[in-house]
Formats: structure tokens, C-alpha cells, sequence
């Protein structure tokens, strides 16, 4: 497997891959009529938008099998800003065909990797809330809830999150498994929801 920064000419490969991404991890958790009608033409658009112009101390990167895209994951700054305090995960898809494959695994500590590399010490990511798999995934590397909550408009759909929070290992420690220090924080966070 390749792991590389994606560039503009990757983004049909990329908005297949998140349709079909969205379309599997989210069934059950999000009507099947807005999922069924998930349009990989507008997503070829939206990657237009994030690859084409993004924003500064981000990374999207593409991790591709003989050539193939089976998975990305887009990191920055918090809500977007290039000065924020705290990077951000964006989103992590996989290609369904290829989870627990340590796909995940290695786009999650690639992403932290970079966040880390731009001066980040921590970051925090959002869940959808009934997205159990994905909440299990996190909690095994070391992120943990932090008792924010919120509603987010997606394409039109309310979708109930939860936000997961991590400090970043320092340089060359794993980001993919819990590291000392962050079990401290989990166990002093305040919950509010």
C-alpha cells in the first residue's frame, strides 16, 4: 500500500470511494433514500473544492492498493482555521472492501502524524453518535468522547455527533494506540451534554 498526498486529478477516484464509504457506514443510521441518492458526480465536485485550493497547515492524504484509492483522511486546523489551537480530523473513509484491514489504523496515525508535524498537541474529531464501529475504532487508539455534543446539517440531513478528543504523542511515538497521559485526560474530562 502508497500513501500519499491527493491532488485534484484523484478526485473521482476519492468521491467514488467516499459514496460508497458513506453509503455502507451510515446505513441504518441515516434515511436509505438520502444514501441510495448520493451523487458521486456532486462529490467529484466537492473534492474539486477541497483539493484544488487547501487550506493552510491541512493534508489530504490517499492511501491507494496497486493504484487503487481505498481510503483517505483530511486533517487541519479546528473548524477549518489555519491559526486554530487544536487540529482537527476532518473525515476518514474507508473503501468497505478493504475495513479492518488496518486501513483506518494507518490513515488515523498518518493524519495525526501531520497534524503533529504543523505544531498541533492535540486534536479532536467528530462521530456520528450511533456510529458504533467507528466510536470503537477511535476509543482503541487512544481518542475518548469528551462530552460535546451537536446537530450538523449534512447535505440536507441532521446527523447527531459526538466529539472525541486526543493529545498527540510526541515525535515518533505511535498515534494509532493510546499513549501515556491521554487515559489522564479522558478520566478528568467534564461531560455536558
Amino acid at each position: 500500500m502508497h500513501l500519499r498526498t491527493a491532488h485534484p486529478h484523484d478526485a473521482d477516484a476519492l468521491a467514488d470511494l467516499h459514496v460508497r464509504a458513506w453509503q455502507r457506514a451510515y446505513r441504518g443510521l441515516m434515511p436509505a433514500a438520502f444514501l441510495d441518492g448520493l451523487s458521486v458526480t456532486d462529490r467529484i465536485d466537492l473534492w474539486h473544492e477541497v483539493l484544488d485550493d487547501p487550506p493552510r497547515r491541512s493534508a489530504q492524504l490517499l492511501l491507494e492498493d496497486l493504484g487503487r484509492a481505498v481510503g483517505f483522511v483530511l486533517v487541519g486546523g479546528e473548524e477549518l482555521k489555519a491559526d486554530a489551537a487544536r487540529g482537527e480530523v476532518y473525515a476518514l473513509y474507508v473503501d468497505p472492501d478493504h475495513w479492518r484491514r488496518g486501513v483506518g489504523s494507518a490513515l488515523l496515525a498518518a493524519g495525526c502524524d501531520r497534524l503533529r508535524a504543523v505544531g498541533f498537541g492535540d486534536a479532536v474529531l467528530w462521530v456520528h453518535e450511533g456510529n458504533e464501529r467507528a466510536r470503537v475504532f477511535y476509543t482503541a487508539r487512544g481518542w475518548a468522547a469528551d462530552g460535546t455534543r451537536r446537530r450538523q446539517t449534512v447535505l440536507g440531513i441532521e446527523a447527531p455527533e459526538v466529539r472525541y478528543r486526543r493529545v498527540l504523542p510526541g515525535r515518533g511515538a505511535p498515534c494509532d494506540r493510546d499513549t501515556e497521559g491521554y487515559s489522564d485526560f479522558a478520566q478528568r474530562r467534564t461531560l455536558t451534554f
